[in-house]
């Protein structure tokens, strides 16, 4: 038997959310069949009491379910909240660090994030750093990514917190061991061209469901009747088109006696600052709001009463994994019209077992006039046959991972070359050297580039300026004879390495053969300064400035030192080798430990060179590129009152005030006053 662990911000009943309904539903099964389950849950103490001592015992062997709170697990957590600025990095490094403490008391066979916010990323992070064991497959379910939502759901927001929110959803997915999905359309559909997933890591593992009894009385089309809609009130849900179909349907009928139902809680607030709820009602006239009952959240007994008495039901949803709601109520015996989503077609065909419109108004308000005048083909809808009768399949009884996150082998080592700035007004050079003379191996080769001098000696031009080249031992080196290595690596005279930096940077590029850096987080004066280069490459030059990355860059061997960066790109040219690299091979790997002491150069970004990195590789990024462009306007905007007029260069923060720019930089942006409102909102949904 397994021991299956899932790990979320909700389990049902005691918290709202799919999620938590999937897990309910999949740890009674599992259970029942004599698995064990582990939930680690990251919600407040009262919710997880309740569940531990009250609803936890309602489950089948309930011994049999160990539960563990995130909070709980994160007493020696090592950074204070506001050393991290964006809240889902948070996360995901707090449910890494529990996962790791769970795993001292618990040995799972598999262990299970969600995909929204990428909770999952740095536990896999994680895993690609560490010495060789054999940690649990770790995988990722596909409940509908917060990107998704928002781009085919509508709403929506692009600042830099949703910009690395994303970019977690992203490269947790990269990672996954394994990836379930509710149906092979939904992940064919979204997942594979939004994210670029291989099938190969999939499995078709539809989520298990709780059964309505089945209607037996139906009521007269002649009236009275209800039309229903189930599920919770959302922009997301498309709540709207129904009752614009509606409205148009009592105009065109006012004698037939019928009421809309909407069943479900109303917590969506509209980018405009309106209830969802309250919107819906402002669109339907003042004379016919009696025909449309808000009934609120009702408990699972009162709303099986209530499909007795419709006619059918509408699920004009705008996105969706699966949907619960749906499937239920089908289960029941109510006929169904459907929106023709991804999600839907596995499970509901046009005139089989349900009525399936084109996404329009029109198309509903036919459809719904259908069911209506044609009691044979109600008939014919109501439940013809089963759909997804086979929950979850058989991957729980044998859980593996489809692909290791440590997916390469053991082979030649990897040859950096190091190259350090070595600026002499900053010095720094011996506390550099000495940090990597520990870490060193014979295929290391080390190149100091000093202000060059004029002289007759060969010049580098390299980042922007012209140097002179020396090797660790200061004899000078022809830049015509610098070859790259396997990997570069790019330092500032001053910086620091931790002890084995080096060798596990250089483990984690050899096994996953696709990442274009692995590198750590820096330190600057003692406290962490948490990149986001590998989360969210399109940032980095706004918040770090021309500062070299300091990560371990994959390399083609042979290749002049000269030639490796775009000349045009000046100091930027790191980073637009960086975006190059991603576009080519897959993202970068940071571990979330501060193991780079930075030096402060005290660098200038020349927003002209900005500009054109974006011009000439912004297109590299992909779907990124309109949170880039929306960042770069926000950004030239906020920092207008720090150019200087001469030269429009913008100073980066130095490391000690870099989190109060990016802070300073947000207090002045108009929109991202309510798009921080709508995050807060989001992480209190997802903990209930």
């Amino acid at each position: 038997m397994s021991v299956i662990c899932f790990v979320s911000y909700e389990i049902h009943p005691t918290t709202r959310g799919g999620c938590g309904v999937l897990i309910h539903h999949a740890a009674e099964r599992l259970l029942a069949a004599g698995h064990d389950v582990v939930l680690l849950l990251d919600m407040p103490e009262p919710d997880f009491r309740r569940f531990v001592n009250h609803d936890r015992g309602l489950l089948p062997r309930a011994q049999a379910c160990r539960a563990y709170r995130v909070d709980d697990l994160c007493v020696g957590f090592p950074y204070a909240d506001e050393e991290i600025p964006y809240l889902f990095q948070r996360k995901s490094l707090r449910f890494a660090h529990a996962l790791d403490r769970v795993l001292e008391r618990e040995r799972p066979d598999f262990v299970e994030f969600f995909d929204y916010c990428g909770a999952g990323y740095y536990a896999l992070v994680r895993r690609l750093f560490a010495a060789d064991r054999d940690p649990p497959p770790l995988g990722v379910r596909l409940h509908g990514s917060i990107e998704i939502l928002y781009r085919f759901g509508g709403g929506g927001w692009v600042d830099r917190d949703y910009a690395v929110l994303y970019g977690l959803e992203h490269r947790a997915l990269e990672l996954a061991e394994a990836i379930l999905t509710p149906s092979r359309t939904y992940f064919e559909r979204y997942y594979r061209p939004l994210y670029g997933l291989d099938a190969d890591r999939v499995v078709v593992s539809p989520p298990p469901r709780q059964q309505f009894p089945s209607v037996a009385r139906r009521p007269d089309p002649a009236g009275p009747f209800t039309i229903l809609f189930l599920g919770r009130l959302s922009v997301l849900k498309g709540i709207e088109q129904l009752v614009h179909a509606a409205v148009r349907l009592v105009k065109r009928r006012p004698d037939l006696p019928f009421t809309v139902e909407l069943i479900g809680h109303d917590t969506d607030v509209l980018p405009s600052g309106q209830i969802y709820g309250a919107y819906l009602r402002s669109l339907i006239p003042g004379e016919l709001r009696y025909r449309f009952v808000f009934t609120g959240q009702l408990p699972h007994g009162e709303v099986a009463a209530r499909l007795a008495h419709a006619l059918f039901a509408v699920f004009p949803n705008r996105v969706e994994s699966f949907c619960y709601a749906l499937h239920e109520v089908y289960d029941a015996g109510v006929p169904v019209i459907v929106n023709d989503l991804p999600s839907f077609a596995d499970f509901f065909r046009h005139e089989d077992n349900a009525l399936v419109y084109d996404g329009t108004t029109e198309g509903l308000l036919q459809a719904m006039e259908r069911m209506i005048d044609d009691g044979a083909l109600r008939e014919r809808l109501r439940r013809p046959y089963a759909v997804a009768d086979a929950p979850f399949g058989a991957f729980y009884a044998n859980p593996r991972a489809l692909r290791p996150v440590r997916a390469g082998r053991p082979g030649a080592p990897i040859r950096p070359l190091i190259v350090v700035l070595d600026d002499a007004a900053a010095g720094g050079w011996p506390a550099t050297l000495a940090s990597l003379e520990g870490q060193l191996t014979l295929d290391s080769t080390v190149v100091r580039l000093v202000p060059d001098a004029p002289d007759e000696r060969e010049t580098l031009w390299w980042r922007g300026r012209s140097w002179h080249a020396v090797d660790r031992h200061g004899r000078p080196l022809e830049p015509s004879e610098i070859l790259t290595g396997d990997a570069l690596l790019v330092l500032r005279a001053g910086d620091r390495l931790d002890s084995g930096w080096l060798e596990r940077a250089a483990r984690a590029l050899k096994s996953r053969p696709s990442l274009a850096f692995a590198g750590t987080w820096w330190r600057a004066n003692g406290h962490p300064v948490p990149l986001v280069l590998d989360v969210a490459p399109e940032l980095h030059p706004f918040e770090q400035g021309a500062a070299p990355t300091r990560v371990l860059l994959r390399t083609d061997p042979g290749r002049l030192l000269a030639d490796l960066l775009d000349p045009d790109m000046g100091a930027l040219g790191e980073v637009a080798y960086v975006w190059q690299a991603i576009a080519r091979g897959g993202g970068g790997v940071l571990a979330p430990e501060p193991s780079v002491e930075v030096a402060d150069g005290g660098e200038v970004l020349d927003l002209g060179l900005l500009k054109r990195l974006v011009f000439r590789y912004g297109a590299l990024l992909g779907p990124r590129v309109p949170l880039l462009a929306a960042t770069l306007l926000d950004e030239l905007r906020a920092a207008r009152p720090r150019l200087a007029s001469a030269h429009h260069v913008l100073a980066p923060p130095t490391p000690e005030g870099w989190r109060e720019h990016a802070e300073g930089v947000a207090d002045q942006l108009g929109g991202r006053i309510l798009a921080r409102i709508a995050l807060r909102r989001l992480a209190r949904r997802l903990r209930g």
